[in-house]
């Protein structure tokens, strides 16, 4: 990590360092974005082209800015010296094109993709075994920025924490030491998890779950019960709600965007016993094209076959797992 600082120190110094969200907007790549960002200063920028609902009620009531881009029409600053990208397993996955002759620093936590870095000389890729991002940026930030560390910021940091790890459901011990250390002794853990059950839970997100749940097809697949549904939004919500009724796993798909976007979640049962959807989404995705990767209990791949080809391909993976 020391590296890392280095080469933030040396980029700040010739300009200004965005800092860059991938293209879904959640709550950890939020996070750590605006987190880190502000702890470095006027010279960056938290930017990115979608912030989710629920990420962005979170850092509106914090008080966190965060600086909506155009994916077909990217505005840099003019003085823009380093990009830190937080959250992505690949360059496809932030929706925009980078600046080639840029320096980029890559601060991410999946084990999984399909989509590869390429990291040149001048570049950084920080790439560590923990349950979500904003624990690198907290444990940086504790180590080089200690000062940054006020109370927004570590609420910031600790709803990432909460949402990657599905409420601690795919939590590991050194998670929930990370956690223990971001509350501090000045922070309510209710007053964070409080953020998150407030916001977020609009009347387009009820619907939505809702109607998915309406024409939910239940399969199994070897030992697993898997739930498999379609909708047009808040799919990761929807995927969740699933495990939350009993699913081992659940697949989502969304066929908007001229492709196929199929969501993933896997119970914490279903993980201690060998699902790891973040590798078999990798694997059809380079077999089948496209992207797709993640975590194993959470995992996205995105393709050009049908649907009913991506789902039976899914299936087959799991009813594989003894």
């Amino acid at each position: 990590m020391s590296e890392m600082n280095e080469w933030i120190i040396d980029k700040l110094s010739k300009g200004v360092v965005p800092v860059v969200t991938h293209r879904n907007g959640d709550m950890d790549t939020i996070a750590s974005s605006c987190a880190l960002s502000k702890s470095l200063g006027s010279s960056s920028r938290s930017m990115g082209i979608h912030v989710s609902k629920v990420a962005s009620e979170v850092i509106t009531e914090l008080e966190f800015q965060f600086t909506r881009m155009d994916a077909k029409r990217p505005a840099w600053p003019r003085t823009t010296s380093g990009i830190i990208i937080v959250d992505s397993g690949g360059p496809s996955q932030i929706g925009i094109n980078l600046p080639s002759d840029i320096p980029k620093c890559v601060i991410d936590h999946h084990p999984h993709s399909s989509d590869q870095w390429k990291i040149g000389e001048l570049d950084i890729h920080l790439n560590m075994d923990v349950r979500s991002t904003t624990q690198i940026i907290f444990d940086y930030l504790d180590d080089y920025r200690q000062d940054t560390l006020d109370i927004p910021t570590r609420k910031l940091l600790m709803t990432g924490l909460i949402t990657d790890t599905g409420h601690y459901r795919h939590a590991d011990a050194h998670a929930l030491h990370t956690a223990s250390r971001m509350l501090g002794d000045d922070i309510h853990h209710g007053d964070v998890l409080d953020l998150l059950r407030t916001t977020g839970l609009g009347r387009s997100i009820r619907i939505a779950t809702l109607r998915s749940l309406t024409k939910v097809d239940v399969d199994t697949a070897g030992d697993f019960v898997v739930a498999i549904t379609a909708c047009s939004t808040h799919e990761g919500v929807v995927a969740s709600s699933l495990i939350n009724a009993g699913a081992d796993v659940s697949v989502v798909t969304n066929s908007k965007n001229n492709a196929l976007r199929l969501t993933t979640r896997a119970s914490h049962r279903a993980v201690e016993n060998g699902v790891d959807m973040g590798g078999i989404l990798t694997i059809l995705a380079e077999s089948l094209g496209t992207e797709g990767g993640g975590h194993p209990g959470a995992a996205g791949w995105t393709t050009d076959v049908d649907r009913v080809e991506a789902v039976s391909s899914i299936l087959s993976r799991i009813s594989a797992i003894r």
